[in-house]
């Protein structure tokens, strides 16, 4: 059994609404159990009034009010758990009101699907939760899970692809086997569904910003590979044996996701020294691989801040570079772009580089200040080119 303590991925913002719910689950089954013990009747009547009720009993808020229901302390333990691990990230990517959105839609779509093909009642937020893993395993597939391993008693960090993968296939073949009757395999098979469909059709349409990592991204680049070999395979008949010796050696996805869950974890602990030597010697290992260098995006701009103040100014030139290659449209691009155009002027002696950013903060920043700024500094640098 493994129990998920957090994960490598930084936040923006403050996980608010994820804690607001948390509470809001955990008063009302201690409010229940209490209720239980003082008055057997009133809990059963509550019980029954939300629990979640297929036809003919359905009940509409029935949908959201059984995520508040718990069995035991086991039951909500093992819900909460994977909640407060994975959600802060969902809700830092969706935005406060948006991740409440998707959370009430979740449990709906979870809570429908269980009403639509079960009989039995149900009660449990492990639907919506795993909505939420769900949307996880699309955003952030390869970070990693820091979980107790209670048979090894040991602290071990798969992939997130990995254990949520898990915990998707145990429902898979549970259902398949009718095996743990008392277990909503349906409505988690949904809720995992409902969770991969809606950021995998936001990143589809471009309202999600993309990233390097996001499955999206990994299955469109998976799709690019396989229709250039395919364009290419007649362009250069060599056998398999040949193809592999001219192959040049990389490293696997996975020691790759390692060194950026290190660097990650260093920064989270707010082991800043740490994590800069960590992420230097991560950048120089994978040189080869520019693409998978830069790490998540609040990770990316916190090394490139702490080389900044600590005066290592080529190495913040080039891990801002780096954010700016991934993130070209993040809310402080461009006050990023005026840093390091700054940057390549007055510290690395690099005109032509800070010429660039300036011509395009002056082109096209829609802050009327940097705007302004940038064309002021392009007009210094030319009349002192001249």
């Amino acid at each position: 059994m493994l129990i998920p303590l957090g994960t490598e991925q930084t936040t923006r913002r403050s996980p608010v609404l994820t804690g607001a719910i948390l509470a809001l689950t955990v008063l009302t089954h201690l409010f229940v159990y209490t209720l239980a013990r003082a008055d057997p009747d009133l809990h059963a009547r509550i019980f029954d009034l939300f629990k979640l009720t297929p036809p003919p009993g359905f009940r509409w808020w029935g949908l959201f009010t059984c995520t508040l229901l718990h069995a035991n302390w086991v039951h909500l333990a093992g819900n909460m758990f994977f909640f407060w691990t994975f959600a802060p990230a969902i809700e830092d990517r969706f935005g406060r009101l948006g991740f409440l959105t998707f959370y009430l839609a979740g449990a709906a779509a979870s809570s429908g699907a269980h009403a639509l093909f079960e009989s039995a009642p149900a009660i449990g937020a492990s639907g919506a939760v795993a909505a939420v893993t769900g949307a996880y395993l699309v955003l952030f597939p390869f970070t990693r899970v820091r979980c107790l391993w209670l048979f090894g008693v040991t602290i071990i960090h798969p992939p997130a692809w990995w254990l949520i993968g898990l915990g998707i296939g145990w429902n898979i073949i549970a259902r398949g086997l009718g095996a743990d009757q008392g277990v909503a395999h349906v409505a988690h098979l949904s809720g995992y569904a409902f969770g991969v469909a809606v950021p995998m059709m936001l990143l589809w349409a471009n309202v999600f910003s993309r990233q390097p990592y996001d499955l999206f991204t990994f299955f469109r680049q998976a799709r690019r590979r396989r229709q250039l070999r395919a364009a290419t395979s007649g362009q250069n008949a060599i056998t398999l044996p040949e193809r592999a010796a001219a192959r040049p050696h990389d490293h696997t996805l996975d020691a790759i996701s390692a060194a950026r869950a290190r660097v990650s974890g260093f920064i989270s602990q707010r082991r800043l020294p740490e994590a800069a030597d960590a992420y230097l010697d991560f950048t120089t290992a994978y040189a080869h691989r520019p693409d998978l260098l830069t790490l998540a995006r609040n990770a990316q701009y916190e090394i490139a801040t702490w080389f900044y103040r600590q005066a290592r100014y080529a190495d913040a030139a080039v891990a801002f570079a780096r954010f700016l290659d991934v993130y070209p449209n993040d809310r402080e691009a461009d006050a990023i772009r005026m840093l390091l155009a700054r940057t390549y002027l007055t510290r690395l002696d690099r005109p032509a580089d800070a010429e660039q950013l300036l011509t395009r903060l002056s082109e096209q920043s829609n802050d009327d200040d940097l705007r302004t700024l940038a064309r002021e500094e392009l007009s210094h640098l030319q009349r002192t080119e001249e």
